[in-house]
């Protein structure tokens, strides 16, 4: 979920939501709308204050949800997968 949708629905705004993570509203308003991506302890706050429901992957547009494919997932989708495993030892 956007950062910006849970705001809307939970009825908070930049300024209510960055005191909760101690960062300002500024802040938090370029991380809504996707001017800004949070720092690590930045994100690991969201991630707490939203109960999970916002998570890096939303910031980087991926998904993992059923036909919700980004173009990114479908990069790596099974028919395209990259073998990335080590090679097995022929020696069994």
């Amino acid at each position: 979920m956007l950062l910006q949708d849970w705001l809307a629905r939970e009825g908070l705004t930049f300024g209510q939501f960055g005191g909760a993570i101690a960062r300002s509203a500024e802040a938090v308003r370029r991380y809504a709308n996707g001017e800004r991506i949070p720092d690590r302890e930045t994100m690991t706050a969201i991630v707490r204050e939203t109960c999970g429901h916002v998570t890096p992957n939303d910031f980087y547009g991926l998904t993992a949800h059923g036909d919700d494919v980004s173009p990114v997932d479908a990069e790596l989708s099974p028919g395209k997968m990259r073998n990335f495993a080590a090679p097995e030892s022929e020696a069994a």
